[in-house]
């Protein structure tokens, strides 16, 4: 679905919904429809969060996570994306989900919206990058140098050679952002082939020529693969202890593990977040919202189904359990950074699969791109309103580029040290504390703007992808589904200790709130009249031209 007219003639309508919505076009359009869906395609990545918690998954449910889980989340968060589809294609700015609070409500709601979005953007960031780095030491660097990179501590129990890895990625991804739009969306439509093809090769092997399955678990049976493990979570002022995930009701036990599923759905609002940057951008980003969902779930669940059916001994699938002189402290098998997935390939493919590996490796290095590119936008738009200190220098725009590069800047260096705290406080727990921190926060800014929607109705006369008579019956269902998210990935399993910070981060906030923001913040602002937006533009255009940068879109 596209909007008619030439593409000159779509931007310009594009530009003159910028205007309504009070801002100047700073950044630089040039992005199609497939270049949109591209970027929340990458973020979601299957190749990222589905490999990273697979063990996770087989830890609490053993192959249901899969075969059960991840179709059943799939029809919650398609019900989420098409609810949020709706509301990308009244309001299409940076910044989304924030900006569409504020205008359904008021700016109290945005800003409490902004603020748990952008918490969620810098832990999706972290995550994805801070599993990159370990994948790509292990698959590719350590192969290279024969160290073992990740598990060497530079300086001990604060930096490991992973936190390395993870800021030279960072490093090398905030410089590729900061060069253009252009070339992030060409980077995002490699990611999107990339990671089919991946998809695609592992799959027709692991059928053909694959090993037969030795894990003795039930192909829809809820058995948790976890069976000896326990931790302490210790944080002085209280200390819980937990047991294996076998020794939880197993309908419990099966709802932890959906956490496998639903951390990889996470990022696609970056259709909404880059909407001021792509032509079209009201059935666009609706399109690349919903789509990016749908896409992945059917691929996802292919690549998953393969690796599922597949699988070795469990005891060869985790040999650091072998040894049964020592206690555990903490999950047998999603807690010490092995990666069951290269396992599994190496299993059935031998070398083949140490190829694949790496090339899971490059793909989750095109996620974390992707996922930088949308968490900056959405700290540039939440600056430009003056929502976040330091908003006088987060919000201004790359002259030669016409890119958020101090934002994209603050995004990286805030993610990096996320990940150095994270290492410190939960040392192997660091990426499920991560990966538990993005989901919650990012979906319960998803769960406010639906309910808005849902509560509210002067934006759906703006709206130009519309589910009709089912907007209500499917945003009320994704809000329910946000709730059940909420108390699920509070629950410390693993030892993960995410909930004291979530606890800890909503008092600052009040604080910061009832003390600054709700008094001081306006929301968002007109940045001037048409005739003063424009003359803004050309002045963009003209600098850009003499710089050598962007051209004028």
């Amino acid at each position: 679905m596209t909007q008619a007219g030439s593409r000159e003639d779509r931007i310009k309508q594009d530009v003159a919904d910028l205007h309504r919505l009070g801002y100047a076009q700073e950044l630089f359009r040039s992005m199609g429809g497939f270049s949109n869906f591209a970027i929340s395609f990458s973020i979601i990545s299957i190749l990222t969060g589905a490999v990273i918690l697979y063990d996770y998954g087989l830890a609490w449910a053993g192959k249901a996570a899969v075969m059960i889980g991840w179709p059943l989340i799939t029809i919650f968060v398609l019900a989420i994306a098409a609810s949020m589809a709706e509301l990308a294609s009244a309001y299409p700015t940076a910044g989304g989900l924030y900006y569409w609070a504020s205008k359904m409500k008021n700016k109290n709601w945005g800003w409490w919206t902004a603020w748990l979005n952008l918490i969620g953007q810098f832990a999706i960031v972290a995550g994805i990058d801070y599993a990159a780095a370990g994948f790509i030491n292990a698959t590719i660097v350590d192969r290279v140098t024969g160290g073992v990179l990740n598990t060497t501590e530079i300086i001990p129990g604060i930096l490991n050679g992973q936190l390395v890895t993870m800021g030279v990625i960072l490093a090398i991804q905030l410089a590729l952002n900061i060069a253009g739009i252009n070339l992030v969306a060409l980077l995002n439509q490699v990611s999107v082939w990339w990671h089919i093809v991946i998809v695609a090769i592992v799959v027709v092997f692991i059928f053909l020529t694959g090993k037969p399955d030795q894990s003795g678990l039930g192909l829809f049976d809820i058995h948790p693969a976890d069976t000896a493990g326990s931790w302490n979570n210790n944080l002085g002022f209280v200390n819980l202890q937990y047991g294996a995930a076998s020794t939880y009701p197993l309908i419990v036990a099966f709802f932890f593990s959906l956490l496998l599923a639903n951390w990889t759905y996470t990022g696609y609002d970056a259709s909404a977040h880059v909407a001021e940057e792509t032509v079209g951008a009201r059935t666009a980003s609706a399109w690349g919202v919903f789509l990016s969902v749908a896409v992945s779930a059917v691929v996802g669940y292919i690549f998953l189904v393969a690796l599922t059916t597949h699988l070795p001994d469990l005891s060869t699938l985790f040999p650091s359990t072998l040894d049964a002189t020592t206690t555990p402290t903490a999950s047998q098998y999603y807690f010490g950074g092995g990666v069951a997935v290269v396992t599994i390939l190496e299993y059935n493919l031998g070398q083949l699969g140490d190829v694949l590996a790496a090339g899971i490796a490059i793909a989750m290095w095109f996620c974390g791109l992707s996922s930088l590119a949308a968490a900056g936008r959405m700290l540039f738009a939440f600056s430009r309103d003056d929502g976040i200190p330091g908003s006088g220098w987060l919000k201004r725009v790359s002259r030669t580029y016409r890119t958020p590069a101090n934002a994209l800047a603050g995004v990286a260096v805030v993610a990096w040290l996320f990940s150095v705290v994270a290492f410190i406080v939960g040392t192997g727990t660091a990426i499920v504390i991560i990966t538990a921190i993005s989901t919650i926060f990012l979906y319960a800014a998803y769960g406010l703007v639906i309910y808005l929607g849902a509560t509210t109705t002067e934006w759906r006369d703006h709206r130009v992808w519309s589910l009709g008579r089912w907007s209500k019956p499917v945003a009320y269902v994704a809000v329910f589904w946000v709730i059940v998210l909420m108390i699920l990935f509070s629950f410390p399993t693993s030892g993960n200790i995410s909930w004291p910070f979530m606890a800890g981060t909503v008092v600052l906030l009040l604080i910061y709130y009832f003390g600054w923001a709700r008094s001081h913040f306006q929301g968002p602002k007109v940045m001037g009249a048409d005739a003063q937006l424009t003359e803004l533009e050309r002045e963009f255009e003209h600098e850009a031209e003499r710089l050598g940068g962007a051209s004028p879109a």
